[in-house]
């Protein structure tokens, strides 16, 4: 959704486009995991998901401090509804985003963080980073109507690269080569962050996910 209109202040420093605004996230995801590494010294591979994610929030919070950024809401485990009929919530991603400035309700931004790792055996990461974090975009759960929106990938041991390797022999595997990761050089600055494209099935609207890879130190487990 990251709306391309609306008011031209988000809080300092100033976010004009919809490009500056996808970069923003970017550098909280990448300086977030950094701060959380640092003020987390059991912060390591071996943690479960909950726990990383946990901590990620917090630095992504304390990064948005740091850069003033008062009008960008982060929150933690919201339950999201695909429709508005529903009375209970039907999905729970990890972290979304709300910018003050656009009026909407629903998040205007959405991360689901799932552990990776491409040296593993028997395989079984790489596939629940798909079924149950690629394909909540996919099938519309999270982000209806939303043209991109964003995937963390905690990346346990080995490297990008590897990592992204690993998740595409995953979908090429289950005949969907189609949903194959891309490395992107347009985000250097962030760490290494990838982008695939989709189809949503519920609206055959074309969505992009970016996918970031956030590692741990050598040796840190």
């Amino acid at each position: 959704m990251i709306p391309f209109e609306g008011r031209e202040s988000l809080g300092p420093p100033r976010l004009l486009s919809r490009s500056d605004l996808i970069q923003v996230i970017l550098r909280l995801q990448f300086e977030g995991w950094q701060s959380a590494l640092l003020d987390d010294p059991a912060l390591n591979s071996s943690r479960d998901e909950p726990y990383m994610n946990g901590r990620l929030f917090q630095g992504m919070v304390r990064v948005r401090a740091s850069l003033g950024l008062t009008n960008i809401f982060i929150i933690e485990k919201p339950g999201v509804r695909t429709t508005g009929a529903p009375a209970l919530p039907v999905g729970e991603p990890d972290v979304i985003f709300l910018f003050a400035e656009f009026g909407a309700n629903e998040p205007h931004a959405i991360i689901e963080c799932k552990r990776v790792n491409p040296l593993e055996d028997p395989k079984q990461l790489r596939g629940e980073y798909v079924r149950s974090g690629m394909d909540r975009f996919i099938r519309g759960l999270y982000g209806p109507g939303h043209e991109l929106d964003f995937m963390v990938a905690y990346l346990l041991e080995g490297d990008a690269e590897l990592g992204v390797a690993d998740i595409n022999a995953y979908l090429n595997n289950v005949g969907r080569s189609i949903d194959r990761l891309q490395e992107s050089s347009n985000y250097t600055d962030f760490g290494c962050v990838a982008y695939s494209d989709h189809r949503r099935i519920v609206d055959n609207c074309h969505i992009r996910l970016l996918h970031s890879f956030l590692l741990f130190p050598v040796g840190c487990a």
